[in-house]
Parts: C-alpha cells; sequence; structure tokens
C-alpha cells in the first residue's frame, strides 16, 4: 500500500512538473508575442487594445522577458517606446518563429472545420476592381465565416515578411518559398484618345521619335516613374518621353488620357471597356512598345509553399486561379 501511495505520489509529481514547464512555455510565447507586436506597434496600450488585456500585464510579460534575457529590448518613456538595438536584433530572429507557430496553430485548428478567419490579399488596383473583387464575392457566398483583408496597391509585396497570405502582381521574383503561378498575359498597349491621335498631326503608324515627342502619361512605381521601351530591328530601346503627367494612380492617368492630355502605355486588359466605347484608341506604332524590355511580362498568382497547406488559403488560392487563369 505504501509503495502505491509513494508511486501515486511520485506520478502527482511529474504531472505537476510537466504542466509547470507547459505553462512556462506558453508564458514565454505570449510574452514574446506581446514583445513583437509593441516593437511594431510602439506602444503598449495598442498592444492591450489588440489582445484585449490591461496595458499593465503587456508591460509586465515584456519586462520579465528581458529579465529572462539580462538585456533592455525596448526603451520606455512617458511619450513613447522604442526598440534597442539588441531588441531589433532579437526581434528580426523571433518573428519568423512566432510566425511559424501561429501558422502551425491555425493549419491544425482548422483542419477539421468550416473555414474562417481572415485571408489578407494584396493585388494590382486595376487587376483587383475589375476581376478580384466580384470573384471574392462568389466565394464569400460559399465561405461566409471567410473574411478578407484587401490591399490594392502596386507596391512590392514581400511574402513571409509581409503580413499577405496571397498577391497578384505583374512578374514576380523568383523564390523556393514562393509559388508563382500565370493567371494570364499582361500586354501593353500605347493608347489615347481618338482626339488626341489627331491632334498630332502625325502619320500613322507613329515612329519611334513622334512617339517622344508626344505628351506621355506615365506611371509611378514603388521605385519611381515606369519607363518605356520600343522594339525596333529586334532590339529594345528606351524612349525619351516627354512627360505630361505622373502618377502612381491609374485611374488618374486614364481621366488625362480620356480628356485628351496624352497618350499613356497601359495593360490591354484594363482599357477594354473605352476601346469597345470608341473613347480611346490603340496607337498604331512602327515598332512595339512596352514597359518592359521583352513585352509580355505576365499577370501572377504568388502564394508562399507553407500557407498553401492551411485550408481556407488553399481553397482560396484554388479559387483564385480556377476562375482566373487565362483571363484577359
Amino acid at each position: 500500500m505504501v509503495e502505491v501511495f509513494c508511486l501515486y505520489n511520485n506520478n502527482q509529481e511529474i504531472i505537476k512538473a510537466r504542466k509547470g514547464v507547459i505553462e512556462a512555455i506558453m508564458d514565454k510565447i505570449r510574452a514574446l508575442r506581446y514583445f513583437k507586436r509593441v516593437a511594431e506597434l510602439s506602444s503598449f496600450s495598442a498592444v492591450a487594445k489588440e489582445f484585449d488585456v490591461p496595458a499593465s500585464s503587456i508591460s509586465r510579460r515584456v519586462r520579465d522577458l528581458e529579465q529572462s534575457l539580462g538585456v533592455e529590448l525596448l526603451q520606455r518613456s512617458t511619450r513613447q517606446v522604442e526598440v534597442t538595438e539588441l531588441g531589433k536584433l532579437y526581434y528580426s530572429m523571433v518573428t519568423e518563429a512566432i510566425r511559424q507557430l501561429e501558422q502551425a496553430d491555425e493549419l491544425v485548428s482548422q483542419t477539421f472545420e468550416a473555414p474562417s478567419g481572415l485571408i489578407r490579399i494584396s493585388c494590382l488596383p486595376s487587376y483587383g476592381e475589375q476581376h478580384l473583387t466580384p470573384l471574392l464575392e462568389q466565394f464569400a457566398q460559399y465561405y461566409p465565416d471567410i473574411v478578407f483583408d484587401l490591399h490594392y496597391s502596386d507596391d512590392l509585396t514581400q511574402l513571409g515578411k509581409d503580413p499577405v497570405d496571397i498577391a497578384i502582381r505583374g512578374g514576380y521574383a523568383p523564390d523556393e518559398h514562393v509559388i508563382a503561378k500565370r493567371l494570364s498575359q499582361n500586354e501593353f498597349s500605347l493608347t489615347a484618345s481618338p482626339e488626341y491621335l489627331s491632334s498630332l498631326g502625325q502619320k500613322l503608324p507613329l515612329g519611334k521619335q513622334a512617339i517622344e515627342t508626344a505628351q506621355a502619361l506615365q506611371y509611378r512605381g514603388p521605385r519611381g516613374p515606369i519607363d518605356w521601351y520600343y522594339l525596333t530591328d529586334g532590339q529594345w530601346e528606351p524612349l525619351k518621353l516627354s512627360t505630361h503627367l505622373i502618377s502612381n494612380n491609374g485611374k488618374a492617368l486614364l481621366t488625362a488620357a480620356l480628356n485628351h492630355r496624352g497618350m499613356f502605355c497601359v495593360p490591354s486588359w484594363s482599357i477594354c471597356e473605352h476601346i469597345d466605347s470608341g473613347q480611346l484608341v490603340k496607337v498604331p506604332t512602327e515598332g512595339k512598345v512596352s514597359v518592359s524590355p521583352g513585352g509580355d511580362i505576365g499577370i501572377f498568382l504568388l502564394y508562399e509553399r507553407t500557407r498553401y497547406q492551411i485550408p481556407k488559403i488553399k481553397l482560396c488560392v484554388d479559387f483564385i486561379y480556377t476562375n482566373l487563369a487565362d483571363k484577359e
């Protein structure tokens, strides 16, 4: 009887010890998540609101984390919170670990449940408005518990670093962690209103010099104004544009073109409506004009290999690809 009692006590001690270890691990993970968000938002109160806990609890757990490491991760003042140099290094290392942990939680929790939660998508503005938005309305009818966070922008997206699950971009940078599926071609056309084209008084088709002297409506990308290229004798050459307007907003350039203020080089799929109505025409040229020295750069659906394992991400990726592939 004494031996059984001792064995029972030993088992209880083991269970208690294991429970203590698990609680310590969970506390450490919680502290890491709090630190990550404080570093990103520079505010304990903002993080407290996000996690729905008192700001004092956030501050205490981050302080405990600092004490366990023996370093100061944050510099605190009455006005602001700043990340120290060691804090920045620590942040860069724990961010990926937290992301993978959250991804594992999400994958396991959704395996046997109806898809729900947030899906973050970054997409080219014009393409998103024309194709993606109406498609996601259809998706929502099948999966009403999915919440979309849509970011329509031409800014370059780094999957795995930026808060994005799925991206749609013109062209892509090869990355072993990212899958790129081609949705459609992205051929550019030199376009203007019939009135502006007539006002040039130039013989058609336009040659290189005539294009360079015309008023150009130029798009500004994340790295600056996008150049135009002219194909002649099998060689792509940059055009020396007489720029009339530069904008990172496609609608602004479209409005200018519709108001006969110049010509712009634009994806053919984005102006079909205006071509059909006669408001715009594709400008006849002696050589091909594009924003890429090579012509078609394609539109691609991008997602991480690991994120694709999450049911809701897989469903959304497959739905987008099935419905938009080869659509112009």
